[in-house]
């Protein structure tokens, strides 16, 4: 009994023992390969002592956000404790501002549950009336642009992207949110179509097309514990853009081929959400369709430059389609702000918007239904007035509202900002989203006290009256009127059509020199 007892005492102190050196041996060998956590994170460096650090008191905290930033086992641990929490109480150590569970273990962007239940614009407008207001003036833009890049050769169109929500309503979580009830709803997803139907802006509405396939379709549309399309059915989705192009600008394109499927566990992004809970085990759901895609070949077939402005869903497509194979020239203006697959340029702001428009076969804005509400981040405004569109100039309360809708969106994306909105909604008892405008609200009113950004009259806002001019001077040049002329039949156009074309053209070259 007595050495039965010691044997079992040397046991619980070899045990404990290794449960406290074992992660300090891991620590500084990482002698156990682990998989590191999802998600963007940025790492605490490790602080050096000195004399001006202790004195204000910063390396004690910055040393202990170091250390529990890098104890061994560290990303195993996480992932344990996550797991615990979503089997034992359906939680997670994810903001509800990033991810909310559905039904079954579905999991679904909150943009989108709230837009389902028609309350997402109170996010960026104070009450629905306004938000139909915004959404008819954004339209309204859409249409000159249409028109003005018509007499280019430009072709702009709107690829209204599904969302998980509408597709797949059966499995969102009940609207937990009693804010609203009885509040006047509204969502941008049917305000957009039945206005755009009425302008005739040429669109696509692939979420209508979705809903049309969903109960005959043998592949999943959307990924249970994904944000975006699932890989395949982007496929097809580009697969009709490019149709939809064809039958726009009234050319032949290469086709897309999409191979045999295959059924496989889940890839990137079809797990995306799912991966932002860094659990354990991976949560229960179906194998995925997959296929490679080429295009056809065809020699014959016109690669047009295309231009897309858009949200991440794109990123879907991008990532399986040789772009190159199908378009000449096909940069993307993600948000209207950084630039992917052009080497020439990083963001927007480097742009002559009004050479790159016109230069380009297609303008494509991509964005889904939740993204609506952003008015094209901007890009309609900017391009009418790099354009010199009369009409199209912007007063100080129209940059106001553009600057508070960029302000909301930052907030929105930020889920520091958001826990802290939260807390303020709660104690003085207003709604969160009324919460998030007026804090952009203050911010931009703040920005513009301190000079931080100005609204200023510039010489793209009287580019209107700078082609009008321009237009006048050519009338008065019969040689130029000649030449126009010949241009106008050359091209199909009317004399006016190609007067302004042209005088547009010399202006923006005028600004550049």
């Amino acid at each position: 009994m007595r050495r039965f007892k010691v044997t079992y005492d040397w046991v619980l102190y070899i045990l404990l023992m290794v449960a406290l050196l074992l992660p300090i041996l891991q620590e500084h060998t990482n002698l156990f390969p682990t998989k590191p956590l999802n998600g963007v994170f940025v790492p605490t460096p490790k602080p050096t002592p000195s004399f001006e650090t202790y004195r204000n008191n910063t390396y004690q905290p910055t040393l202990e956000k170091y250390i529990s930033e890098n104890f061994g086992f560290r990303a195993p641990v996480i992932r344990l404790y996550n797991q615990f929490l979503w089997d034992g109480f359906h939680k997670t150590q994810i903001s509800e501002d990033q991810m909310v569970r559905g039904k079954k273990g579905w999991l679904y962007e909150p943009g989108s549950v709230s837009n389902y239940y028609q309350r997402q614009f109170y996010f960026f407008a104070p009450d629905a009336t306004t938000m139909s207001t915004m959404l008819t003036k954004e339209a309204q833009r859409l249409l000159m642009l249409q028109n003005t890049l018509e007499t280019f050769g430009t072709h702009l169109l709107v690829c209204q992207v599904p969302s998980k929500d509408l597709v797949y309503p059966e499995y969102l979580p009940e609207d937990a949110d009693t804010s609203y009830v009885g509040a006047p709803k509204m969502s941008a997803r049917f305000f957009n179509e039945e206005i755009y139907n009425q302008l005739g802006i040429n669109h696509l509405n692939l979420e209508q097309w979705f809903l049309q396939i969903k109960d005959t379709a043998d592949f999943m549309l959307f990924p249970k514990t994904g944000m975006h399309w699932s890989n395949y059915a982007s496929l097809l989705a580009a697969d009709t853009l490019i149709r939809y192009m064809e039958h726009l600008g009234s050319i032949n394109m290469r086709n897309l081929v999409i191979g045999p499927r295959v059924l496989d566990n889940a890839r990137q992004p079809d797990d995306d959400l799912e991966r932002l809970l860094n659990l354990w085990r991976p949560i229960s759901k179906p194998q995925y369709d997959y296929a490679e895609c080429t295009s056809d070949g065809d020699t014959t077939a016109i690669k047009p430059k295309v231009i897309v402005i858009g949200d991440s869903f794109w990123w879907s497509i991008a990532a399986q389609l040789e772009l190159k194979d199908f378009f000449s020239v096909a940069p993307y203006w993600y948000y209207n702000n950084t630039i992917y697959y052009d080497p020439r340029y990083n963001a927007v702001k480097e742009v002559n918007i009004a050479d790159e428009l016109c230069s380009a076969d297609f303008v494509v804005l991509s964005y889904s239904a939740t993204q609506q509400y952003r008015m094209n981040d901007g890009f309609t405004l900017k391009a009418l007035e790099a354009l010199g569109v009369e009409g199209a100039v912007m007063d100080s309360a129209a940059f106001i509202e553009r600057e508070t809708q960029h302000a909301i969106a930052d907030l929105i994306a930020n889920p520091e900002s958001m826990k802290l909105i939260r807390e303020k909604a709660a104690r003085y008892k207003k709604t969160v989203e009324k919460t998030v405008r007026d804090d952009a609200s203050w911010i931009v009113n703040y920005k513009i006290e301190q000079g931080m950004i100005k609204f200023a009259v510039t010489q793209e806002k009287n580019m209107g009256q700078l082609v009008k001019d321009m237009k006048e001077r050519l009338r008065q040049n019969p040689d130029m009127v000649t030449f126009i002329q010949e241009k106008a039949d050359k091209n199909g156009r009317t004399f006016e059509e190609q007067l302004d074309a042209d005088a547009r053209w010399i202006v923006n070259n005028q600004k550049k020199d």
